[in-house]
Order: C-alpha cells, then sequence, then structure tokens
C-alpha cells in the first residue's frame, strides 16, 4: 500500500494537469514558488492542511480526495466530465448570444417592419469574444488564433454590412495586416501557453 505522502502527490500532479494548469500558475495562486509545488509533486514533502484545502478549492473537489488513491480510470472519468461541464458552460453562453439576436431581430420586424438581419451577422464576432474568455481559462493557444481570425473577419463584415450604402470595400483591407499580425503572434507563443498546452 503506498504512502498517504506519495498519494497525495500523485493526486496533486493529476488534478493539476486535468485543469490545464502548470506548476507556476498553481504557486501563484498559493502565494509559493514553483520548487515548493515541484517539492509537493514528486513526494518530497507535503502542503498542510490548510493548503491543502485551498488546493481543493482551488480544483473544485473535496479535501479527502487528496488523500484517496484513485485508479486511472476514475481520473480519466473526472476529466471526461470536466470537459463536458465546460464546454457546456461554453455552448450555453454562446447560445444566450444567438438567443438575444433573435429577440432583437424579432421586436424590430414586429413593431417596426424592418429586416435588420444584419443583427445575427453581429452575433458571430459576440459570439467569438465569448469564445475568446473561456479559452482563455480552459483552452488551447490554437484555438486563440483561430477564434482570433474568425473575430477579426467577421466584425468586418458586420461593418462593411452595417454600412452598406457606403461600399466600403476598402475596410476588408485592414483584415490583411490584422491577420498577418495574428500569425506572427502565433509564432511567438507565451511560455504559460507553452507549458499550458504540454499537459494535454
Amino acid at each position: 500500500m503506498k504512502k498517504i505522502t506519495q498519494i497525495v502527490a500523485e493526486n496533486l500532479v493529476s488534478l493539476r494537469k486535468i485543469n490545464n494548469m502548470t506548476q507556476g500558475e498553481l504557486a501563484s495562486k498559493l502565494q509559493y514558488s514553483d520548487n515548493t509545488i515541484s517539492r509537493w509533486e514528486i513526494g518530497e514533502a507535503s502542503p498542510s492542511i490548510e493548503v491543502l484545502e485551498k488546493i481543493a478549492q482551488i480544483y473544485n473537489v473535496p479535501i479527502d480526495f487528496l488523500f484517496k488513491e484513485h485508479i486511472k480510470k476514475d481520473i480519466e472519468k473526472d476529466e471526461r466530465l470536466q470537459k463536458i461541464n465546460k464546454l457546456s458552460s461554453m455552448l450555453l453562453m454562446v447560445s444566450v448570444v444567438w438567443f438575444v439576436a433573435t429577440i432583437v431581430y424579432t421586436y424590430i420586424q414586429t413593431f417596426f417592419n424592418k429586416n435588420y438581419w444584419t443583427i445575427f451577422l453581429w452575433a458571430v464576432p459576440i459570439s467569438c469574444l465569448v469564445f475568446l474568455l473561456f479559452n482563455e481559462f480552459w483552452g488551447k493557444y490554437m484555438y486563440k488564433f483561430i477564434i482570433l481570425s474568425v473575430f477579426t473577419w467577421s466584425l468586418l463584415l458586420c461593418l462593411f454590412f452595417q454600412f452598406f450604402e457606403y461600399r466600403l470595400w476598402l475596410i476588408f483591407l485592414a483584415g490583411i495586416p490584422t491577420q498577418f499580425g495574428i500569425i506572427v503572434w502565433s509564432f511567438v507563443k507565451p511560455k504559460e501557453y507553452k507549458n499550458k498546452d504540454s499537459f494535454k
């Protein structure tokens, strides 16, 4: 049977990876050094009960989870459930955006008899902002690149149709340097994203 120190260490590693968190990010939340987190995870030292309670709160698990030995299937099942919950939350927020767009469109069409179909176009970049917000916490760096690209071109498209009478074709030229900047920026990958992606 494993020692409690080793069980806690393995659970700390598993929970951190499931939550796509680096040792540095966890250390920052707990106000400890990366080296201390590393020592906890290899079983050289153990955090105090107070710190374990904080860790349990960060990972949204009961504190006794940290002291129990978990088989790999249980951890993978918990990881799948977390991913499903995150995806559900994100899709729910996006559906709210489209619901509001539908309500506004219906209201204008009913009471003002005007077909403002561009409202649905505006829902696309707004949805991208929602995806971007969730991606900051749970997503991958490559998703951020895709989301920003879609946001840029959909926003330009919205502006073009919103002011269609002015024939603003040249507005799409603004998308070229912006897209180029996003591409270049994607090669300069921030350290926190590099570390985060390495655990996926």
